[in-house]
Order: C-alpha cells, then structure tokens, then sequence
C-alpha cells in the first residue's frame, strides 16, 4: 500500500515538474482556412478532428487584436449547428454547455467558446470574420497574424493552411513566410497552401506573414511601418535566411563591389573572346538551328534502337523537347503497354458523382532487364501511391512536393546518363577549346551523332505531320504503340493518337495503351510537375520550409484548449 502511494505521489511530481499533459483531450487534425476580403478582412474557418474526454467546453483565445473585430462567429459538429447562447457562463455544466456556443469579451479581446457535449470523437468547424486582418504599411500592404498558439493549448498532429484572396496570389505581388512550426508553405494557383511536418508543439504557433506588393486590397486600418521593418522584426530568432547585416559586414561588401567593378571590363573580354573561339570550334547545332536544319526532312522509323530512350533526353532536351514532364510520361504509357499499371476509373460523391482517374500498380517491381533510370521513375510512382498501390493526381503532387529533391536528383541524373552514354557510344565526343591560356570544354557530334541528332528531329516531321502516317499500312499493333510512346517524348501524343485511331480503327480495339491513357498520363505527370515547381520556387518570400522561431510583430492569438 505504501509503495503504491508512494509511486503515485512520485508520478505526480514528475508529471507535474515536466509539464506533462495528463489529459487525454487530442486534435489529430486542424484544417485552417482563411478567406481574404477586399476590405482586408478574413473569414477563418478551423475545421478540427478532435477525441475528448475532459472539460465542459471549447474556447480560442483571440487578443493582441489592434482594433480587429469578430463576427459571423458559428459553430458546428459533425454538421450539426450549434446554438448562439448570449450571456455566456463558465459555470455551466457541461450538459447546460451541449449544443451552444458564445461568445466571451476580454479586456485584450475575446474568448470564442463552445460546449464540448458528449465526450469522444468530434468534427468541429469554427467559423468567424476579423476585420482589419491585412494593414496599410507606409510601402505596402501586409497580413501578419498569429492564427493558433501552442502554449497550454490541445494541439494537432497535422495541420493544413490555404489563404484565399480578391485576386490570385503569386511571386510578383505576394511574398510569403511562416513561422512557428516546422512545415511548409507555397503559392500555388493563386492561394497560399501549407501544412506540417509534425506535431504543433506547446511551444510553438502557426503565425502567417503576407506581404503584398501591389495594392490588391481597399480602405484598410493603417500600420506606421515598412515592409523591411516589419520583415525584419518578423525573421528575429528564426531560421529565415541572414538577419541584417553590421556595418562591417557592409563596408565588406562594398570592398567586393568596388573590386568586381575592376573585373568587369576583363570578364566582359573573357566572353567575347570565350564565344569566339568556341563558334570557330564549330559545337554541336542546337535550338533552333538544329530545326532548321530538318525542315520538311521525314524520318519513318524509331530513330534510335540501340539502348532506352533515356539515352537520348541530352539531344531532345537541346531542341525544346524530351523534358522531365515528357519522359515521365512515356514511361506511363510503356508501362501501361507492358501490364505494369493499369488506367481505371472510379466513380465519387454521394449526391454529386464524379469519375476519378487512376492508375493501379500490378507489380511494385519491374522486370530486371529494365534500365535503372526507368527503375527510379517507376519508384516515384510505387512511393506515390502507397501501400493500396492506387495512384491518384493528388497523391502524385503532394509526393512530388514533400520529396522534390528526389525528383530534382532524378532530372539531374536523367541528363547527365544520357549525354554519358552518348559518349560512349559514339555519337558524341568533347573538344578542349584555349583562349586566353583557357580552355572551354565544347560538345560536339561525330557524323553517326550528327544522323541521330537529325533523325530525332525528322521522326517528330514525321509524325507531326500527320498525313504521311497513312502513307502506308502498319501492321503490327506494337509498333502503333511505340510511336505514341515516342510521340510522349516529344509532347504530341495526344494529336498522333487522334489520327491513328482515324486512320486505323482497329488502333483503339486491339491496342493496350488508349486514347484516355494518353490524356491521363499527362495530367499526371503535369500534377508532378505541378508538385515539383511549386517545391522548387520556395525562396526568400516565395514559400518553402517555415521557421519554428520567429514570428515577432504579429497581431492575433490563437491560444485555448478544453477547461
């Protein structure tokens, strides 16, 4: 008996001593949307996932408010509206509390409450309007506002953000910033999106800093302050780049400066001369002059069959062609050809039906004959899908977003294999090029290189115009199917798929890969793209990793929890 009393009193201690939360009150997720008006003021709807079994009611804390003011202020659960009670009183019961909600005025503001009701699962969504939520800066506009703190709070385990305007966000009028949680935030399509990498911690926050570079909101509250000050103030104990600099640190710079004025004249010199010599080098013909070169030229058969056609991205790549995008695509429609994956489609909605396009993995491993590249971009696919191995455009962009530096390595490497292996195979060679006791490595091409390079491009002539495909009869269903995996790499397969069905019906019964195929697997490699340039354009105010320090200079609060 006294070791167990002596145990508790212990347990108690060290849970108290640690801060520890003996409640077993949770949020798993927190769903933030902020809707800005063009008067600056914001809806803010928190849609929470939450499991209770303490307390009689729910409250945020809104203060620091500068002259904000709520209203449209609602509340429900699982759909079900709860009731505004006036007069709010935190002596109730939590059966009194069940169903209601009020609203408390505090000398910093206001408390947003709720009752709790039965304990277990929830579904609440919080609805309300501030005012004044962006401000007038001396330079600018600016929305700087703390949406939910993590001190004493029930916080989530996953959080998502989305902030809506008047007009579309994007780099050249917004710049964007969050702090107080490790996550992320993007611009993408015109709204701010974001979310959590893990857990809000009790001492941490979800605070949004916009900064707005044209006046794309009317008639808001004033803010003595400019951009830069309040930047500043903002990124003071965070992760965001360098703070300001000292004036030795200036006085280094202007040194760089002064002494790089010095070398402009040589550098400008160097290039000339650098350019010079590799024209008279003669390197490869790229870009538009390779184009040139094969106007109204046809190549009838697949240019290249002595290796993957990776190995060719470096020469499809110098023509505008053969991109990242492409070849993801082609990969999708070989697989489809070879019985890897499978394009379905399912039907979703209750009230409201939509089809949903997706791909289901038939194998989470290809064939040990398949070169490493393919390989890597068929990993994209297994890891985007996940264990159901049914793959949707949301599963690939959101994979493509969190793991953007794989798909950048992927790119990077898809490059440097195929320009390797042209080299090694003969088509390509390199040539050291001096001028002013320098050298420049140059590309150039060996006459097999030349034809290759030539053939590529006649092949697209080729296929592009479409007439000649009915020149004469293709047989063989494989071949129909390789020149739309072809066509993919040089982005037409849509057009060629049209005519071919048109001049051979039996293309669209008897072939693997189909016309829906073709659409659906650009719109996924276009949803990866999508995921990855928005991952890719995370700067200095253009999103990217958040800072769990800093935030300094916000309005709003966000606290709360259960009592």
């Amino acid at each position: 008996m006294r070791k167990s009393l002596f145990t508790l009193v212990v347990s108690f201690m060290l849970f108290s001593f640690f801060g520890i939360n003996l409640s077993a009150n949770t949020m798993s997720t927190l769903d933030l949307h902020v809707e800005l008006h063009e008067d600056g003021s914001g809806t803010i709807t928190e849609t929470r996932q939450m499991n209770l079994d303490e307390g009689t009611e729910m409250y945020i804390v809104l203060e620091n408010l500068e002259g904000a003011v709520v209203s449209n202020y609602s509340v429900t659960d699982f759909g079900e509206s709860l009731t505004f009670q006036d007069g709010w009183n935190l002596d109730w019961s939590r059966e009194e509390k069940a169903g209601k909600y009020g609203i408390i005025e505090t000398g910093d503001g206001y408390e947003l409450t709720w009752g709790i009701g039965e304990y277990g699962s929830h579904e609440y969504v919080v609805t309300y309007t501030l005012s004044d939520l962006v401000r007038q800066l001396d330079d600018g506009q600016s929305m700087n506002w703390k949406f939910f703190s993590g001190q004493d709070n029930i916080n989530p385990e996953d959080v998502s953000i989305t902030v809506t305007g008047p007009v579309a966000f994007n780099q050249g009028n917004t710049k964007i910033w969050g702090f107080g949680f490790n996550g992320e935030v993007y611009l993408e399509e015109g709204n701010l999106v974001g979310w959590s990498n893990e857990p809000i911690q009790n001492n941490g926050h979800i605070t949004l800093l916009m900064q707005f570079f044209e006046p794309l909101f009317t008639d808001l509250k004033t803010k003595s302050t400019t951009l830069e000050k309040e930047l500043n103030e903002s990124l003071e104990d965070s992760s965001y780049g360098d703070q300001p600099m000292t004036f030795g640190e200036k006085m280094i710079i202007v040194a760089f400066v002064i002494a790089g004025i010095l070398l402009i004249g040589f550098i400008i010199i160097a290039v000339i001369v650098r350019s010079r010599a590799i024209k008279r080098a003669g390197p490869l013909v790229t870009g538009k002059a390779r184009e040139k070169l094969n106007e109204d030229q046809y190549y009838r058969e697949i240019p290249y069959t002595k290796g993957p056609m990776r190995n060719v991205q470096y020469l499809l790549e110098s023509v505008g062609t053969g991109s990242f995008e492409n070849y993801f695509s082609a990969y999708v429609l070989k697989w489809v050809k070879d019985g890897y994956i499978t394009h379905t489609t399912e039907t979703k909605g209750m009230v409201f039906k939509k089809d949903h396009d997706q791909f289901v993995l038939n194998t989470f491993k290809l064939a040990k004959s398949v070169d490493k590249i393919e390989r890597r971009f068929f990993n994209v696919v297994v890891e985007a899908a996940g264990t159901d191995g049914i793959l949707d455009e949301n599963e690939i962009k959101a994979w493509s977003k969190k793991n953007y530096k794989k798909l950048e390595t992927l790119k990077t490497d898809l490059l440097r294999y195929s320009k390797d292996h042209l080299h090694h195979q003969g088509y390509l060679y390199f040539e050291e090029v001096p001028y002013l006791r320098m050298h420049a490595t140059i590309t150039k091409a060996t006459p097999e290189g030349e034809d290759l390079f030539n053939h590529l491009l006649q092949f697209k002539n080729y296929l592009t115009d479409f007439s000649l495909l009915d020149e004469r009869q293709i047989k063989e269903v494989s071949l129909w199917e390789d020149l739309i995996i072809w066509a993919s790499l040089y982005g037409i397969a849509e057009e060629v798929a049209k005519q071919l069905a048109e001049f051979y019906p039996q293309f669209v019964s008897q072939s693997q890969v189909r016309v829906s195929d073709i659409y659906i697997a650009y719109a996924f490699s276009h949803s990866m793209q999508t995921g990855y340039s928005s991952a890719v354009s995370a700067a200095s105010g253009g999103g990217g990793s958040t800072s769990f320090g800093g935030g300094g200079g916000s309005f709003g609060g966000g606290g709360g929890g259960a009592r």
